[in-house]
């Protein structure tokens, strides 16, 4: 279901375009699902993660929380789950498969940097809704003044890392709502120009403008500035 417009998770062209899956970012996104997790009083034994690319994201919340049994990650990409299968072990699974390969039995399902990149988001997030008793989606939040006024942008973000769908926190907020989530709780997560350390003067100058701004007025700076996104905790209605 997943951008199969040109199968570029099968066929190795995602992979040509991002080898790393982004797996360095998963320490501060399984750090942040955990503080969702932990101030709401949820305690998840059995994760499933769907759209689940190298697999970091389990394998960092797995070293986080030791409490959780057993952790599968599900990914329609062959090279994907190669990747993944390194990490494999007693409480981590990797498995290639769609949708419908999914078991309706997990305390959490993890939904992480996918529904931009589906062609039929609202299918698939009613297709999900039964599979979890909770679910945590991180959401980039590609549409602001910014990319409105500098299309080239989204562009980019299309080509380099294939997202077809652009969202707001309202429009990705009112898609939760719409195919059947109640929302929980929800932070926004920074974008890596502002957490990882500049490379430049005009970075750094870049870096401590932005999280200026942030600390300020986060809606306003997120409105503004863009290249943030939406975690959110939610259970099915």
């Amino acid at each position: 279901m997943i951008n199969s417009s040109n199968d570029i998770y099968i066929n190795g062209e995602y992979y040509r375009k991002n080898p790393d899956w982004d797996f360095a970012d998963s320490v501060w996104k399984a750090r942040i699902i955990r503080e969702l997790l932990q101030s709401n009083g949820i305690r998840p034994k059995t994760v499933i993660e769907t759209g689940c690319g190298a697999g970091g994201n389990l394998v960092k919340l797995a070293e986080l929380d030791p409490e959780i049994r057993q952790l599968t990650g599900y990914d329609i990409s062959p090279q994907a789950i190669e990747l993944a299968g390194e990490y494999e072990g007693d409480r981590l699974r990797f498995i290639q498969g769609e949708i419908g390969d999914i078991p309706v039995s997990s305390d959490l399902m993890l939904v992480i940097d996918v529904l931009e990149h589906v062609d039929d988001f609202y299918g698939f997030l009613r297709a999900l809704r039964d599979k979890s008793n909770y679910f945590v989606f991180h959401i980039p939040l590609d549409l602001s003044c910014r990319t409105i006024q500098k299309p080239h942008i989204l562009q980019q973000q299309r080509e380099a890392v294939g997202h077809i769908h652009y969202f707001t926190r309202e429009t990705a907020t009112w898609a939760l709502q719409d195919t059947g989530y109640d929302i929980i709780d929800w932070t926004y997560t920074k974008p890596v120009v502002d957490i990882d350390p500049p490379d430049s003067l005009r970075r750094r100058v870049k870096k401590w403008l932005r999280n200026f701004s942030f600390a300020l007025n986060s809606e306003w700076s997120v409105r503004k500035w863009g290249g943030y996104s939406i975690m959110v905790l939610a259970k099915k209605n």
